[in-house]
């Protein structure tokens, strides 16, 4: 059950898949000669990926189900010509996920050379003050420990650094831009004390650049049943762990945090990446974002990727801007990334390899329909939210 009384219909499939192989990778070996952490990383490990394209379904059997594609064929379908962002939802302590977004991105990158277009890549790790140090970086500047030393990743990240290091020596070889999405700890703190209302008006206006559509898109009962089933959750585990008496930062609070100010930094957060993404694109049409970020922005769309679409389509002035694409990729899902959080054991969500099992799409009412004997109705149904776009094992 949802807020406003809506009910909540969630679906998965249970046909064992078949398996998709894909091209090696070669070792890309050392990319700045002053740099002896650089030599000793290996390439992406070689091992068969498993991609599935996810096929939502709104009509009355709620049916979804996915398509089994070889590699090949999905880097064609995320590579059209019209540029936009492509969002790699990942687990951060997973050296898997990160060898996959890697191999994509080299793949990506030759792809794309071909077109004579740009690939960028974003990074919810790095906070946007952090963006001219990225910049020494990729212009060879800087070693792979200098660069973790100045972005402070340590402190404001704390995820392993080592299971990154391939896709920042694939970006400084190829001189890919690396572009900073995450809010400022500091200004996060202020929000997760005080709410929206705490940050300055001119510092919030720099992270929320449309403010009609970032509150037009919180109005609607499709967002209303994304927090009720992604974000809600979440807050509720953590405040049963205990782990809301402090800030993301680690400040220390007089009261655990509230809901409503839980709720206000999360949504900052994704506006903001969603926002420096969507600066990109628009300064360089036609170019391809890859966006490294966690599962829990891009699962079920309406964290990152229905922001960023949000934000394409309301650009008139820009043609390339509006027709850019905002494809949501899931790496390696599980029961505990697809149903809400604390309501899958670990013991369950270990044996999940594949499709099979897992929450495909979620359900959503009309905007309006709060009566519960109508909820549900096959009538009452106003659309549904993907898991993702496409879905990766490897």
């Amino acid at each position: 059950t949802v807020a406003g009384g809506a009910s909540s219909s969630l679906f998965w499939r249970g046909q064992q898949p078949a398996v998709a192989n894909d091209d090696s990778l070669p070792d890309l070996g050392i990319i700045n000669s002053n740099s002896n952490d650089a030599a000793a990383v290996a390439g992406p490990v070689d091992e068969p990926f498993q991609v599935y394209k996810v096929i939502p379904d709104s009509s009355e059997a709620l049916n979804p189900s996915v398509q089994n594609l070889d590699l090949p064929s999905f880097l064609n379908r995320v590579s059209p010509g019209q540029g936009g962002a492509l969002w790699l939802g990942e687990h951060h302590n997973s050296l898997k996920d990160h060898n996959v977004q890697a191999k994509l991105l080299q793949d990506l990158f030759v792809e794309r050379q071909k077109e004579g277009t740009k690939v960028a890549v974003g990074l919810e790790q790095v906070q946007v003050q952090f963006q001219p140090v990225l910049d020494e970086f990729t212009a060879g500047k800087l070693s792979l420990e200098e660069l973790r030393f100045l972005v402070q990743w340590d402190k404001r990240w704390v995820w392993p650094f080592e299971n990154y290091k391939e896709i920042f020596i694939t970006a400084q070889r190829y001189g890919i831009k690396l572009l900073a999405l995450n809010v400022n700890s500091e200004d996060l703190s202020l929000v997760e004390r005080g709410g929206l209302p705490a940050l300055p008006r001119e510092k919030l206006l720099s992270y929320i650049r449309d403010p009609v559509g970032f509150a037009q898109f919180a109005a609607s009962s499709q967002f209303l049943t994304y927090v009720d089933y992604v974000i809600r959750p979440s807050y509720d585990l953590h405040l049963a762990l205990g782990l809301l008496k402090n800030t993301m930062s680690g400040e220390k609070l007089d009261e655990q945090m509230s809901f409503r100010n839980f709720y206000s930094g999360r949504i900052l957060w994704d506006e903001t990446m969603a926002a420096r993404a969507f600066s990109w694109t628009n300064e360089n049409p036609g170019g391809l974002l890859l966006g490294l970020v966690g599962a829990d922005h891009v699962k079920f769309r309406d964290g990152i990727p229905g922001r960023y679409a949000r934000m394409a389509a309301g650009d008139s002035t820009n043609t390339a801007a509006a027709t850019a694409a905002s494809i949501s990729v899931m790496l390696n899902p599980s029961l505990i990334d697809t149903r809400p959080s604390g309501t899958v054991g670990m013991m369950t969500n270990s044996a999940v390899r594949n499709p099979d099992g897992i929450t495909l799409q979620l359900r959503y009412l009309k905007d309006g329909i709060t009566d519960q004997t109508l909820s549900s109705l096959p009538s009452a149904t106003g659309g549904v939210l993907p898991l993702a776009d496409y879905l990766i094992f490897g």
